[in-house]
């Protein structure tokens, strides 16, 4: 993950657990897409408060809709996969 260069970044998703926005953001970075994980897990009071919120992935705005399409497809992806092992 990378720095912040002073410019507000925008959130392409939102998941309930770091370790989804860890996968989420490996898949970024696979696409060399910057990006940084916010949430509760940032904070100073412990591990069990990561459960009252969500972990956020966040972009640079000029690669935001490039970010928010490979996620979109990746689902689709899961989804599709999920659907065949249904059927077999």
């Amino acid at each position: 993950m990378t720095e912040r260069d002073g410019e507000d970044w925008i959130e392409v998703a939102a998941v309930g657990g770091e370790e989804e926005a860890e996968i989420i953001a490996g898949l970024l970075e696979s696409e060399s897409i910057p990006c940084e994980i916010e949430g509760p897990s940032a904070t100073p009071w412990g591990e069990n408060l990561s459960a009252l919120g969500a972990s956020r992935v966040m972009v640079p705005p000029d690669r935001a809709d490039e970010a928010r399409a490979l996620i979109a497809e990746r689902e689709k992806d899961a989804e599709r996969n999920l659907a065949e092992d249904d059927e077999a």
